[in-house]
């Protein structure tokens, strides 16, 4: 598969970015089948234009369209190559389905992650979870995860992409 289109409308961007019409999809091109395919819902489009059906989300959200928000504060102490695990934190909370990393989710050692209301409280135990052997013991892959509305979760992306746009300029 080949990255085609990338949404800025995904549920909680409209805060920071303005709707790119693709209905908060992720659509990426399918060359065995020769269409488009949301990597979110999984929804298959012949082309990605036109009126689009809002997006549910990752399928395991199992439709719920609702958002709600945690903040993971990263630890310093996580064994990871890079540090802050901002790259691994993303990957992880990816990898269970339920939650993702939006656009201009990490600052300042804190990543914002998305969920549903319906899978929240599986994605905190997850996100708990999480632990690298470092010096004889496991240390936890973030301090503390924080839940917040899905208005305040939109607040912070859009500090986000401001800071990010004040040092970086505006993003292609």
């Amino acid at each position: 598969m080949r990255r085609a289109l990338r949404s800025t409308g995904s549920p909680g961007a409209e805060a920071t970015e303005p709707d790119d019409g693709f209905g908060g999809h992720e659509f990426e091109y399918e060359q065995d089948t020769d269409l488009f395919r949301c990597s979110e819902c999984r929804v298959y489009k012949v082309v990605a234009r036109g009126p689009i059906k809002p997006c549910t989300g990752l399928v395991g959200y199992g439709g719920d369209t609702g958002r709600v928000y945690l903040l993971l504060t990263a630890s310093p102490a996580f064994p990871v190559p890079s540090s802050p695990p901002v790259g691994f934190l993303a990957w992880k909370v990816r990898s269970t389905g339920i939650g993702r990393a939006p656009r201009f989710s990490w600052r300042d050692g804190r990543l914002l992650v998305e969920s549903a209301p319906s899978g929240v409280a599986d994605l905190v135990r997850g996100v708990e979870l999480v632990t690298e052997p470092a010096d004889g013991r496991q240390v936890p892959a973030v301090d503390s995860v924080e839940h917040l509305t899905a208005e305040v979760g939109r607040a912070i992306l859009a500090e986000n992409y401001a800071a990010c746009v004040a040092k970086y300029g505006e993003p292609a």
